[in-house]
């Protein structure tokens, strides 16, 4: 009995193939399943290495808010190579308005969720920790609405970073919370805590 050994190349040649491409799809499918779950209280664990393209597209992002918010050019912080993740909680009646600093802080490893009402943004912070609460700042803001609303923040998040985000021509003095004027300046507040030296 003699075996035919082009049969037998076919054959294994075939199952060979077979093998190959179940393994390349196993690999793939479990690439594309994969997550990786951390408590919010462990982000400060974790250290994000910011590409230099990374950085570029954050100062794309702030020329455009700076733009958008009438302030020219602006000037772009010193971006860190190294941060935590962040996570900022922004409350303003119109979200959509600070797009590019949004992406700009996405960007950098910061998660940013938004709302538009103070209730809401309390509901957040008793249900999860959060690295940085902004809110809007207008020329007609109630100044002391505001400031109620900070200490109750606080009291559910001690040590958050608050920060007024003021319009083009708002004047008044903050109170008990950092008053910024411009999107380098935002962001810059935001990561300073975040950044690992």
């Amino acid at each position: 009995m003699q075996i035919d050994t082009g049969f037998v190349t076919l054959v294994l040649g075939f199952v060979g193939v077979i093998v190959v491409m179940a393994l390349v799809g196993v690999i793939l499918w479990i690439r594309r399943t994969s997550t990786v779950r951390v408590p919010t209280q462990r982000l400060s664990t974790i250290e994000i290495t910011l590409a230099p393209e990374d950085r570029e597209a954050v100062a794309t992002q702030l020329r455009e808010a700076h733009a958008a918010r009438g302030q020219g050019p602006g000037v772009t912080p010193k971006l860190p190579e190294r941060v935590h993740p962040g996570r900022v909680l922004w409350v303003d009646d119109d979200p959509d308005t600070s797009m590019s600093e949004t992406i700009a802080l996405q960007k950098l490893g910061t998660t940013v969720t938004k709302t538009n009402h103070a209730d809401a943004a309390l509901a957040y912070l008793s249900a999860d920790t959060y690295t940085a609460l902004v809110f809007g700042v207008v020329p007609d803001s109630d100044l002391a609405a505001i400031e109620a609303f900070v200490s109750r923040a606080r009291m559910s998040q001690p040590g958050i970073v608050t920060l007024g985000y003021a319009a083009p021509g708002v004047v008044p003095d903050a109170g008990d919370f950092t008053l910024v004027r411009d999107p380098s300046e935002l962001v810059a507040a935001v990561i300073a805590p975040l950044t690992i030296a």
